[in-house]
């Protein structure tokens, strides 16, 4: 189990590669008349902060499966089918 400096670590590093990964697109988007702006990036960062926050610590505490702990009651392994 990867301790709280580690999980820093990553969390600092995956957000700095984020950040590069959006200026990069604004910097190469090809239609200049219809630039990308910060607000298209808006979903992507707050599922990054849920990776980042929660996720990482019920990782790192290993309590993401436990119910009594706020984790998953029922996690289905078979998916419905396609409609």
């Amino acid at each position: 189990m990867a301790d709280k400096q580690t999980c820093d670590n990553y969390a600092e590093e995956m957000a700095r590669r984020f950040e590069e990964f959006v200026h990069w697109s604004r910097d190469n988007w090809p239609i200049p008349a219809s630039p990308l702006l910060d607000s298209d990036f808006a979903g992507c960062r707050m599922e990054l902060k849920r990776i980042l926050g929660q996720r990482l610590d019920q990782a790192q505490s290993g309590h993401e499966a436990d119910p009594a702990s706020g984790g998953a009651q029922y996690v289905s392994a078979n998916p419905a089918p396609w409609p």
